[in-house]
């Protein structure tokens, strides 16, 4: 909150000296007329549906139309967003981001939306490891073909089984819910899949975890907030107090997870409960952090594997508010 309080005045510096006018496209305090803000549901998007529901931005730029966009769904949706300029705020998961560096996509990393302990799960009591699911020749539902779920099933599968690709052809890419509802027909005998529907899955009595994303590549960020450069650099003030108020959600969710509870509940209209996401939000596996952690190890095994040609940089890949703090 501390950190709001004082770039509110460098939002009152910045209306003052555009008031006189505006650029085209921009409002009385000088921010664009219409931010786009792509969002999820669910834990993965807790910091920012914080931010959505106390209405954070909205208050600091009141001259600006802030339209949150739940429509846009997935890295290459976000990339595709950002380069076409439907969408100015978007949020992605390492794997796809790290791809998009690599063929030149000008975008970086704001800040983590944490980290999430990400589990394999499966109710086939045959499957109960890599090898397990190599043999049974079951499809396995991630969100994409590029996401970090595939990518960790890739490092488990060369680490387990010797041969990176041996998943390849058992991937079946589709949304979280559809993925949800494929492992409860038993479509899938598996699924990679994020919060909460790994817990509600685990919850039932049939379900068990085979691995988890952790096994690959350890505790990394599961999504991060990323911009266009043109965009953050046009727009230093709005860039400075959403990551402001990332680091207060952040800090809400590890010092106050009854409060940021109640706030995803309501967002959430009653799907779960208060009780229950303060439980989610205290699960040991699950730290809200706002440093990026792990992009530069998916980036190094992404090179080894020949998914991407080189590895960027620290400054390629992360805005200077976060450049400092680790990748």
């Amino acid at each position: 909150m501390i950190r709001l309080k004082l770039l509110a005045s460098l939002v009152l510096l910045s209306t003052g000296i555009t008031a006189c006018g505006g650029a085209s496209g921009q409002s009385a305090d000088g921010s664009p007329a219409e931010i786009h803000i792509t969002i999820g549901s669910g834990l993965p998007y807790a910091p920012l549906t914080i931010i959505k529901q106390k209405r954070v931005l909205e208050t600091a730029f009141p001259e600006t139309r802030l339209v949150w966009d739940e429509g846009v769904s997935g890295g290459a949706a976000t990339r595709d967003g950002i380069l076409s300029g439907k969408v100015q705020v978007g949020v992605t998961g390492i794997a796809p981001f790290v791809i998009g560096v690599d063929k030149g996509v000008p975008w970086k990393v704001l800040g983590s939306m944490g980290q999430i302990g990400i589990s394999m799960v499966s109710s086939d009591p045959e499957i109960r490891s890599i090898e397990d699911l190599d043999a049974s020749g079951r499809p396995i539902s991630v969100p994409s073909p590029d996401s970090g779920q595939a990518m960790a099933l890739k490092s488990l599968a060369q680490t387990k089984l010797g041969d990176v690709k041996a998943f390849d052809d058992q991937l079946s890419p589709m949304p979280h819910p559809d993925a949800y509802q494929a492992f409860l027909t038993g479509t899938t005998g598996a699924a990679f899949i994020a919060p909460p529907f790994q817990y509600q899955l685990l919850a039932r009595p049939d379900t068990h975890e085979v691995a988890s994303a952790a096994d690959a590549f350890g505790a990394i960020t599961y999504s991060a907030i990323v911009m266009s450069e043109k965009f953050h650099d046009e727009n230093p003030v709005f860039a400075e107090t959403l990551f402001a108020a990332l680091a207060d959600a952040l800090q809400m969710l590890r010092e106050d997870p009854d409060k940021a509870a109640e706030v995803l509940a309501n967002a959430d209209e009653g799907r779960e409960s208060a009780a229950t996401y303060a439980e989610w939000l205290r699960l040991p596996q699950n730290h809200w952090d706002v440093a990026p952690r792990g992009f530069g190890a998916s980036a190094e095994f992404m090179k080894s594997v020949g998914l991407i040609k080189s590895i960027p940089s620290t400054e390629q890949m992360m805005f200077s508010s976060v450049s400092e703090v680790g990748q």
